[in-house]
């Protein structure tokens, strides 16, 4: 990810509020110029937006945002090198991509195989103008019963494999010297075993593909509900714990897309499938953040804690200034509250020590329940 060099400072509370507030405008699907400038003046580190902007994948939605609402003066010393990043994802997308697309999926259609392209390919084309969606790999989800045909077929047609699939992982990464700048990743599951905490049948997803051009390539995507709820799992999945806004942003671009098609978003289904998913916590959270930017869901179908300890580590994803502050321990506590299921978060405490060395992981045993004992109790009886 190309990076925009800033210098920080401490912001205080307001600051960080505003600056916050700044990027969750930028991640909507039409700029409210308004509320951009609103948050300019109340406050907001542009300079500072412009860093975030680059970590959580946003850098030319908030360039669009302050070049809508006339505010790229803001950035001072940083105005040319968020306008190149811009210009590079535009140049990307316009020229890189389908090139990519092309190369990844024509070697399995051709092959007899019928693709699911997830995320970054069929989301680039959700947004209003190319280049908005930086992307960093190509995702195809196959049936493993047809991973190694697939295999096969790819490197026949030059790509090579950069991490083969293993018993803890889910899919094989390829890549080929004439696409220097993008990896395929090769999907037959959503979740490590390790990490698994939803029921989300990626089969029973591919089983309901539906034709679709992938920048100028034919291939196959999801239905709508069934991407929404895929999207969320993947920006809430441990160790994302919802820590980009670009996945927020794929959210309300994915939602504004069909409701432009005239084919609105069949929320009941949407519950439906996180339900039998048993992700709809997980689901609700991703689009209670989402209305952030734009995207209204009826909120008696997607439930969250109202009290609990799970309830007050939602209260802190919900924040407006998380963008801010999503990293490292600040995530640690979603990983458990996010999950349904008593189980399934006990074997996320389990798996958390997965691929640790032996001497590691036995110290590792004895300290981590005490330590997650800990973070339970302070969340419990946070006021």
């Amino acid at each position: 990810m190309r990076s925009v060099k800033v210098t920080r400072t401490p912001l205080d509370g307001h600051a960080q509020a505003s600056t916050a507030t700044l990027l969750w405008e930028a991640c909507r699907r039409y700029v409210d110029v308004e509320a951009v400038q609103g948050a300019i003046s109340n406050g907001a580190d542009v300079g500072q937006a412009a860093g975030a902007a680059t970590r959580h994948g946003i850098a030319p939605l908030l360039w669009r945002a302050l070049r809508t609402a006339g505010a790229v003066d803001a950035l001072g010393e940083d105005q040319q090198s968020l306008r190149s990043v811009a210009e590079l994802h535009q140049m990307e997308a316009l020229v890189i991509f389908p090139r990519a697309v092309s190369a990844a999926l024509l070697p399995l259609i051709d092959g007899g195989l019928e693709p699911v392209v997830m995320k970054g390919p069929v989301l680039a084309a959700r947004y209003p103008e190319p280049g908005l969606r930086p992307m960093g790999d190509i995702d195809v989800l196959l049936p493993r019963q047809y991973h190694e045909r697939a295999l096969r077929l790819l490197g026949n047609a030059g790509w090579e494999i950069y991490r083969p699939a293993r018993r803890d992982r889910y899919d094989t990464v390829l890549v080929n010297d004439e696409i220097p700048s993008l990896a395929l990743e090769l999907h037959f599951g959503l979740e490590s075993s390790y990490e698994k905490v939803t029921e989300l049948d990626p089969v029973a997803l591919w089983e309901r593909r539906q034709p679709l051009d992938c920048l100028g390539t034919p291939a196959y995507g999801l239905p709508v509900a069934e991407e929404l709820v895929t999207l969320a799992a993947h920006a809430g999945k441990p160790f994302h714990g919802f820590s980009r806004l670009v996945w927020i942003a794929d959210l309300a671009m994915a939602v504004g897309h069909a409701e432009e098609a005239q084919q609105p978003v069949d929320w009941e289904k949407v519950s439906w499938i996180a339900e039998t998913g048993r992700c709809l916590t997980l689901v609700g959270a991703a689009l209670a953040l989402a209305q952030r930017v734009g995207v209204e869901r009826p909120e008696d179908l997607f439930p969250l804690p109202s009290r609990g300890w799970r309830a007050v580590a939602l209260r802190r994803l919900f924040d407006v200034s998380w963008p801010l502050v999503a990293t490292g321990s600040n995530t640690f506590h979603l990983r458990y509250a996010l999950t349904d299921g008593k189980w399934r978060r006990a074997r996320l405490v389990v798996g958390s020590g997965h691929g640790m060395p032996t001497r590691r992981r036995l110290l590792w045993s004895t300290t981590v329940p005490v330590e997650a004992l800990s973070r339970w109790w302070n969340l419990r009886h946070t006021p």
